[in-house]
């Protein structure tokens, strides 16, 4: 690590102590706080009364500044992680491995899982360097390393075995913000002589779509002993933890992430066009009424990708799952049953995703979400938060940014119950 990044990483872990005091004082305010709400109830006179108010007072100049304070310094830090990730991604990287002639070869995620397989995996230099590297991160100060690109590949293999969205939205791989040029335009090719020039106005609508890069991040604990563990134990926990923190966070983002202004990608629903969200009665025409409303997408004035169904897991059960069982009068099966592992609705794929409300399903072509995923993953650690429990801190952290490139791909509907008849009410 060069001096430069050295000093970096010295002025993190100065910043993130100084911040961590200032959390120990929140605690102090809200006691302070309990005290001065029972003295309120318990004043009696004027005198009481203003010296609770001065309390007060002062109590909150004292909040007013302690949040100032965190607010620079969570700044500061920030500011400070983002410039040491910058000069870590301009290190050379080691998880290239060089071909007879000399030439750069790339480390794709179908080539991790044929490493894996054959065990090549775990015997990689990069590979053990970084574990090496990673127990000893407990005894390095604001340490903090880059994961090679090989364990990002096996990272990023997995996290499908924790997410439904994830492989079916449209992944770019990038280095820091981006803007994409994407077309749009959906109209069809200008029939013209041999020797005619397409018109200008036929070559599509080329809309700008600017992407940022928000971190997202997870803690995780370790048990000490598992450090001392082999490669394989440890690279099994280490990555399936990261996966399934950040493939559960990505999962929430594409359905419902609140945009820039949080720091968050752009979710599917929050961006959806107007007429886009409707509502169903669950009535006797409820089936028939809920696949018209893919209509929305599938207008016939393009082709789509596969069109899904997405909905949270009870919902399939409480309200559709009865329409692929048929039964006659004695109770007897005379229809289909459900193929409970690849659940479908009228012919469409359902996909779970438990972060849809009870009662909604999202139609959509996922494949015109487009999500971002920077080059590196990094992650430090503490060993102060559960000392006591003989357990290291690790925080696992990646940046990425996404947003559906066309909206009118997504339709959101509500299913809701029959509203009461007016004559039952009156009864």
């Amino acid at each position: 690590m060069a001096l430069r990044q050295i000093m970096l990483a010295k002025k993190i872990e100065q910043r993130k102590s100084s911040l961590a005091d200032l959390l120990l004082q929140e605690e102090d305010f809200t006691t302070r706080s309990k005290e001065l709400e029972k003295a309120i109830e318990e004043a009696a006179t004027d005198e009481e009364i203003q010296t609770v108010e001065e309390s007060i007072t002062e109590l909150d100049a004292e909040k007013e500044e302690h949040e100032q304070k965190k607010t620079k310094l969570e700044g500061e830090i920030e500011e400070l992680e983002g410039e040491l990730e910058q000069l870590n991604s301009k290190e050379p990287q080691t998880q290239k491995r060089t071909s007879a002639k000399g030439e750069t070869i790339q480390m794709n995620r179908l080539q991790v899982r044929e490493l894996l397989k054959s065990g090549e995996y775990y015997t990689r230099s990069e590979v053990k360097e970084f574990y090496d590297q990673f127990k000893n991160l407990r005894t390095v100060s604001g340490g903090e390393l880059t994961i090679p690109e090989v364990i990002v590949n096996r990272i990023m293999d997995i996290m499908g075995d924790f997410t439904t969205l994830y492989p079916l939205v449209d992944k770019i791989q990038v280095k820091g913000t981006t803007r994409l040029l994407i077309d749009t335009d959906t109209t069809a090719a200008t029939w013209v002589e041999q020797s005619g020039a397409i018109p200008t106005g036929d070559v599509g609508t080329i809309a700008a779509v600017d992407f940022d890069g928000f971190k997202v991040g997870k803690v995780t604990f370790v048990d000490n002993y598992l450090l001392q563990d082999s490669v394989i134990n440890l690279d099994a926990y280490v990555t399936k933890k990261i996966a399934r923190a950040i493939a559960k966070a990505l999962d929430k983002a594409i359905v419902k992430g609140e945009g820039a202004t949080k720091k968050q990608p752009e979710g599917i629903i929050p961006k959806l066009p107007a007429g886009h969200s409707v509502t169903v009665e669950a009535d006797a025409n409820l089936l028939k009424n809920l696949v018209k409303k893919v209509g929305l997408i599938d207008t016939g004035e393009d082709s789509v990708g596969e069109i899904v169904a997405v909905t949270h897991r009870q919902t399939y059960y409480n309200r559709l799952v009865e329409f692929s069982i048929q039964v006659d009068s004695a109770g007897n099966v005379v229809g289909k049953l459900p193929n409970l592992t690849n659940p479908d609705l009228a012919g469409l794929r359902v996909i779970f995703n438990n972060n849809l409300a009870a009662d909604e399903v999202l139609f959509g072509d996922f494949s015109q979400y487009t999500l971002i995923e920077r080059e590196s993953i990094t992650i430090d650690s503490s060993e102060h938060v559960k000392f006591v429990e003989d357990q290291m801190a690790f925080r696992g952290k990646g940046r990425f940014d996404g947003k559906p490139v066309k909206p009118e791909s997504f339709a959101l509907v509500t299913i809701k119950d029959p509203a009461e008849p007016e004559t039952k009410k009156a009864k």
